[in-house]
C-alpha cells in the first residue's frame, strides 16, 4: 500500500468556528446587558477571544481582540455609541481587557500550533515505521528504491531523482530523469557525505536539494529534489526527508548484508553437499563396484574353468550390482535436479492405478520371491502430477521396504481417499523405525553413529536405512507435488511410509465450467 503524506492544514485556515463563537458571545452580551455589570460582560468577551484563538492565527487573534475591545466600548461603555471613556472608571477595565484577551489569544494560538506540530511528528513517525516495514518485506534494492522514490514525490511534490551507488547487485541504480547538473550534484553529495542546496549551508544558490543516502560509515547514494523553493514544497518537513534517506541507506546495507550472508550460506551448503556426496560415493558406491568388478574379473580370467551354472550366477551378480548402481545414480541426479529447479516439473492428470500398475510390474520382476499385496479401489480420483516422478517415488518406497524386511514377509500397498487427499501407504514387516529416525530417514546422505559400542541388529538396520538418497528423493518429489510424506509405526513391528497427495478439482468439473 503506497504511503501518502499527511500535511495537516493549520486550523486557522478554517475560521468559521471562530466567527460562530464571536457571534454567540456578542449575542450573549446583548442578552445579558443590564443583568450583569460591565466587568462580568468584559470577562465573557475575554473568554470568547481565548476560545476563538483555537481557529485563528496569532495576528488575527490580536486584531480580533483589539476590535472586540473597541466594539465593547462602543456598544456597552457609557456614553454608548461613542469612543469616549471615563478615564477613572472604565479606562483601566478596557486596557486590562485588551491586554488579557490579546495575551490569552496568543497563548492559545501557540498551544494549538504546538499540538498540531506534535500530531504531525507522531504521524510522520508512523509513516517512517510503515515505510521501514515495507522496505524490510521487499528485500530487493530496486523495489525498495521505487517505493522510496514514490514516497518522496508524493510527499514533496518535486521532481525527484534517486541514485544508489552501492548495495545494488547490478551496479548503480538511477530512478528519475536528471539533467547534467543534477548528476553532478548527486555525485558531489555522495562524495561529500552531506546535504547540498537550499537550507543546508552549502551551495545555497541552487534550486535543487541534494540529500545523501547515509549508511553507517559512507554514503550509499543520494536523492535530488528539483525546484525545492517552489510554493508546493513550502510545507514539507526536510528533516523527515533526511530520515527517510537514512532509513533507506540502512535498509540497503541490511539487504546487502543479508545477500552476502545467503551467498556464504549457499557456498557453505554447496561445500557440505559436495563433501557428503563424495563421502557417500566412497561408501555406498564402493561395495557394489567391488562386487561387480570381482564377478567380472572371475568371468574374464576363469571362464574356461567355470561351470555354466557358476558363470550364470556371476553374470546375475554383475546385473544386480549394475542395476543397484544405476538406481543410486538416478536417485542422486534426480535429487540434484529437483533441488536446482523444483518449478520445472511437468504435471498432468494421471490415474494412480496406472502409476502403481507400472511400478508393480517392475517390482514383481525384481522381487520374484516377495509377496506384494495391493489394496487400491477402482474409483480413485485423478491426481495432477508428474507420472515419471511418482513412479520413481513408489519404486524407491518398495525397494526400501524390500531391503529392510525379511524376504518371507509381505509388502503391502494401500490407497484410500481421506477428505481432500489421496493417501497411499507402503507397509513392511521389518524392525521398524525409531522416533529419532522418523525424520532423518528422508535426509540425503544422513548417517547416524550409535553411541554404544554394542549396537544391536535393529540399530544397525536403522543405520543402513539412512544411507543413500532414495528416501530423500521421495521427499523432494513429494514437495514438488505439494504432498506430505511421513513414517508411522506398524504393530507389533514394521514401518509404514505414508504419502498424502492433494486431489484438487477434477478435470471433468473444469471442462463443464
Amino acid at each position: 500500500m503506497p504511503l501518502t503524506p499527511h500535511l495537516s492544514k493549520p486550523k486557522f485556515e478554517a475560521r468559521w468556528p471562530a466567527l460562530v463563537i464571536w457571534a454567540f458571545a456578542w449575542g450573549l452580551l446583548w442578552y445579558l446587558d443590564g443583568t450583569l455589570n460591565l466587568g462580568n460582560l468584559a470577562l465573557l468577551l475575554v473568554l470568547a477571544s481565548a476560545v476563538a484563538g483555537l481557529w485563528l492565527s496569532a495576528i488575527f487573534s490580536v486584531i480580533s481582540s483589539a476590535l472586540s475591545v473597541l466594539m465593547f466600548n462602543w456598544f456597552f461603555v457609557e456614553p454608548r455609541f461613542t469612543f469616549s471613556v471615563n478615564f477613572h472608571q472604565d479606562m483601566l477595565l478596557l486596557l486590562t481587557m485588551m491586554g488579557v484577551s490579546s495575551v490569552v489569544s496568543y497563548l492559545m494560538v501557540r498551544l494549538r500550533i504546538a499540538a498540531d506540530a506534535e500530531s504531525q511528528h507522531a504521524y510522520e513517525a508512523e509513516q517512517l515505521r510503515e515505510l521501514g516495514e515495507e522496505l524490510r518485506e521487499l528485500n530487493h534494492v530496486p523495489q525498495q528504491g521505487a517505493l522510496v522514490h514514490q514516497f518522496f514525490e508524493q510527499y514533496s511534490g518535486c521532481n525527484v531523482t534517486l541514485l544508489v551507488t552501492e548495495g545494488n547487485e547490478t551496479g548503480d541504480l538511477l530512478i528519475g530523469h536528471p539533467d547534467a547538473q543534477d548528476e553532478q550534484g548527486l555525485s558531489a553529495c555522495v562524495q561529500q557525505f552531506g546535504a547540498l542546496g537550499p537550507g543546508t549551508g552549502r551551495h545555497e544558490n541552487q534550486l535543487t536539494l541534494f540529500l545523501p543516502l547515509r549508511g553507517r560509515v559512507r554514503a550509499l547514494g543520494a536523492v535530488a529534489f528539483k525546484d525545492i523553493s517552489s510554493k508546493k514544497t513550502k510545507q514539507f518537513n526536510r528533516d523527515l526527508l533526511q530520515q527517510v534517506c537514512d532509513l533507506f541507506g540502512l535498509e540497503i546495507e541490511r539487504t546487502q548484508t543479508l545477500r552476502l550472508a545467503q551467498l556464504a550460506q549457499t557456498e557453505a551448503k554447496s561445500h557440505v553437499l559436495r563433501n557428503t556426496l563424495l563421502t557417500s560415493i566412497s561408501h555406498d558406491y564402493r561395495t557394489p563396484l567391488a562386487n561387480l568388478m570381482g564377478a567380472a574379473s572371475v568371468i574374464h580370467d576363469q571362464a574356461a574353468k567355470l561351470s555354466t551354472e557358476k558363470v550364470s550366477d556371476l553374470a546375475q551378480t554383475v546385473l544386480e550390482e549394475a542395476q543397484h548402481l544405476n538406481r543410486m545414480t538416478t536417485n542422486t541426479l534426480q535429487l540434484a535436479r529437483l533441488d536446482a529447479s523444483p518449478l520445472n516439473v511437468k504435471k498432468d492428470w494421471e490415474s494412480l492405478q496406472e502409476i502403481l500398475g507400472s511400478v508393480l510390474s517392475k517390482a514383481r520382476k525384481r522381487y520374484q520371491t516377495r509377496r506384494i499385496l495391493v489394496e487400491v479401489p477402482n474409483n480413485l480420483p485423478l491426481i495432477r502430477c508428474d507420472a515419471i516422478l511418482l513412479v520413481q517415488l513408489f519404486d524407491n518406497l518398495i525397494e526400501n521396504a524390500a531391503k529392510y524386511s525379511p524376504e518371507e514377509t509381505a509388502i503391502e500397498i494401500k490407497a484410500v481417499v481421506l477428505n481432500d487427499e489421496l493417501v497411499v501407504r507402503v507397509i513392511d514387516e521389518g524392525p521398524g523405525i525409531s522416533n529419532a529416525w522418523k525424520e532423518k530417514v528422508f535426509h540425503a546422505f544422513e548417517r547416524v553413529h550409535t553411541e554404544t559400542a554394542q549396537a544391536d541388529a535393529s540399530e544397525d538396520n536403522q543405520l543402513r536405512r539412512g544411507m543413500g538418497v532414495g528416501l530423500a528423493v521421495c521427499m523432494a518429489i513429494a514437495k514438488v507435488h505439494d504432498a506430505r510424506l511421513w513414517v508411522e509405526d506398524r504393530l507389533p513391528h514394521g514401518a509404514v511410509i505414508c504419502l498424502s497427495l492433494p486431489i484438487g478439482l477434477q478435470p471433468d468439473v473444469i471442462s463443464e465450467s
